[in-house]
């Protein structure tokens, strides 16, 4: 969003400047009501924040001359005075807000806000969502509404033209920010409580609960508009439900991964094994572990498939239970920035459709059929979701900080930004205290950058497909059982 700011005392403003830069907003400065115009006549802004009070033109004056050739663009009125006649003549000239001196942080990015919310509202209208706008809008803020929140705006999202899921894009974006809020609150609860079903407790509570012989399908790092393209390539004949659970935090490997196969939060996978929560070595172990604990006397097997050979290959062992992890997907995503055609492409839509492409050229159908000739119960799904960093997120710390862009554990950590979560009671959030005693999150779309460098490494790492954070594409999971 770009911001035209006309103030005559510009140079007091460069620290709030800064502050909006840094959330990615672009500002322009005019230190005149003349030099403003001008800007405004020869460039392209989203809203121009106007201070009343300059020399030459006042801004009353500025604002009648606004809107004689830019009558639709927002203007925020600035002032020192909270004189009532002043408010009131601003807001007889069609003002979006008004804000009044000294100016804080906070006004600004609740106006931004309240524009960025207005403009969804006005796209929404224009695309006939309106309906399922509302709907979204009015869904409780439970783990339950949360899920169904997310269900329907990627719904929308995938049956939208891809030139106006920008729109949806934005109130997914501003749902993450309050996503984000919940969990920060709620989070201890959530895992505590088994009617919420976590990476800890799926296995248990919604795919072992059914009959056997079942082939459970995890397809690494896999989101919930992914699964939804995915199901429409399978054939009419097979039955689908639909259901979703949330990942545990960090949505990383080694940590939701690892507890969905031994049916235990990270912590007390730490405690009883130091060291597996390191690599995603001893899933197999882990969930013999588990299904010891659960006294269940079945064959088992679980299949690694690093490859699209392997997938095609993959013959059905005639296990009770067999887990078919996917990775090489994953990984392809990942090493995006080591293949030359891959290194630019940074948004979710080209991403999503090179790997809906790469999974039709596979035999996953068809192994998907083998399965249900055999009598199999199906369950697709994933550990995790992704997002594409967009935000830098700066932070300092010492050398004991460990690595990753959406999640950190150190004992120095501290954030130099307002955004990101920082948690430091781990044992409440079902976390060891092995890797630190502090845990970083990012949310939305963030990611983390060391203050000393953040320019260099936002550049790098900007467009990268991260996960290990909080957001709605990382911790809503999609749980789909298939039968004949």
């Amino acid at each position: 969003m770009r911001i035209l700011w006309i103030d005559d005392e510009v140079g007091t403003l460069r620290p709030l400047i800064e502050l909006l830069e840094e959330e990615g907003y672009q500002v322009d400065t005019a230190e005149s009501g003349r030099e403003g115009l001008e800007k405004l006549r020869n460039g392209s802004y989203n809203v121009v924040f106007l201070d009343y009070k300059m020399p030459g033109m006042d801004g009353i004056e500025v604002l009648k001359l606004i809107r004689s050739f830019k009558p639709n663009i927002p203007v925020v009125m600035l002032t020192m005075m909270t004189d009532r006649e002043i408010i009131e003549s601003a807001i007889g000239q069609d003002v979006f807000d008004y804000i009044v001196k000294p100016v804080q942080f906070a006004q600004l990015m609740a106006v931004l806000n309240k524009l960025r919310r207005q403009e969804i509202k006005n796209r929404i209208a224009g695309l006939g969502i309106t309906e399922t706008y509302n709907r979204v809008m009015t869904i409780s803020e439970t783990y339950e509404g949360w899920i169904e929140k997310t269900r329907l705006l990627f719904e929308t999202r995938l049956n939208l033209p891809k030139e106006h899921r920008d729109v949806i894009d934005m109130e997914i974006s501003s749902q993450n920010e309050r996503f984000a809020s919940w969990i920060r609150e709620n989070y201890p609860d959530l895992i505590s409580d088994e009617k919420y079903i976590m990476s800890h407790n799926v296995v248990s509570r919604r795919i072992l609960d059914g009959p056997l012989p079942v082939a459970i399908f995890l397809i690494d790092a896999f989101r919930i508009d992914q699964f939804l393209l995915l199901i429409r390539k399978l054939p009419s004949d097979m039955n689908l439900h639909i259901d979703f659970y949330m990942s545990l935090l960090p949505t990383s490997t080694l940590f939701a991964r690892n507890s969905f196969f031994a049916g235990l939060l990270p912590i007390d996978i730490h405690r009883r094994h130091p060291g597996y929560l390191l690599d995603n070595l001893h899933e197999i172990e882990l969930f013999g572990e588990f299904l010891k604990e659960n006294h269940m006397d079945v064959t088992y097997q679980v299949n690694k498939i690093n490859d699209v050979g392997t997938l095609n290959h993959l013959k059905v062992a005639g296990r009770d239970i067999e887990i078919n992890v996917i990775n090489f997907l994953d990984a392809f995503i990942h090493s995006k920035a080591d293949i030359e055609v891959l290194r630019e492409v940074d948004d979710v839509d080209t991403i999503i459709t090179l790997i809906d492409a790469f999974i039709s050229g596979t035999s996953f159908v068809e192994t998907l059929e083998r399965y249900l000739e055999r009598g199999y119960r199906l369950v697709l799904t994933s550990d995790h979701g992704w997002v594409i960093g967009k935000k830098p997120i700066a932070i300092a710390g010492g050398k004991d900080i460990t690595d990753g862009l959406r999640f950190k554990f150190g004992d120095s950590l501290r954030f130099m930004s307002r955004d990101g979560i920082l948690v430091k009671n781990l044992e409440e959030w079902g976390l060891p205290r092995a890797f630190g005693e502090r845990l970083a999150l990012a949310d939305d779309y963030g990611f983390f950058v060391y203050k000393s460098r953040e320019h260099e490494y936002a550049r790098q790492y900007r467009g990268y497909v991260l996960h290990g954070g909080i957001s709605l594409e990382e911790m809503v999971v999609p749980l789909i059982s298939v039968s004949g």
